[in-house]
């Protein structure tokens, strides 16, 4: 096997699938690695048979497109779950670090961190004040003052 194989389609686009299904594992989305299934497919095309490189890449296009296409969603399930951040916020307690009243945003701090935090309640949340979590708007959570007897 000398320089000269290098230059063998087949195992160029081997090669060429063989990186993309690599670099699947480095880059999670389940998107390169149908790029790699479609160099396979020419790659054991160009081994059969002798096409031109224009049909090499029509094929590599139209069947990486496919693929991608057809079985990303059956094959998405795979995938590891996202934890949704929601989750780890709405329910908690959390303490006022600067008043909150409706309509002025004030701060609160969770997790060793201050928060803005905004609320719809016409009660003034005073510091110190224990507060729920009622969920987030981007990086702004929207709290709830305790009832009585939680505090």
């Amino acid at each position: 096997m000398g320089w000269e194989s290098l230059r063998d389609p087949t195992l160029i686009w081997f090669f060429i699938g063989l990186f993309c299904v690599i670099a699947e594992f480095a880059l999670p989305g389940l998107i390169i690695f149908f790029f790699g299934i479609g160099a396979w497919i020419v790659s054991l095309l160009t081994w059969v048979t002798d096409i031109s490189v224009f049909f090499q890449v029509s094929v590599f296009i139209v069947t990486s497109v496919s693929a991608l296409i057809t079985l990303r969603k059956k094959l998405n399930p795979l995938q590891p779950d996202h934890p949704d951040v929601t989750d780890d916020f709405k329910g908690k307690i959390v303490v006022v670090c600067e008043p909150v009243s409706k309509g002025k945003p004030g701060c609160v701090t969770f997790k060793g961190s201050r928060w803005k935090a905004e609320t719809l309640s016409a009660q003034v949340l005073k510091e110190g004040q224990r507060v729920r979590i009622l969920g987030h708007e981007s990086i702004v959570l929207h709290v709830e003052p305790l009832e009585e007897e939680e505090e």
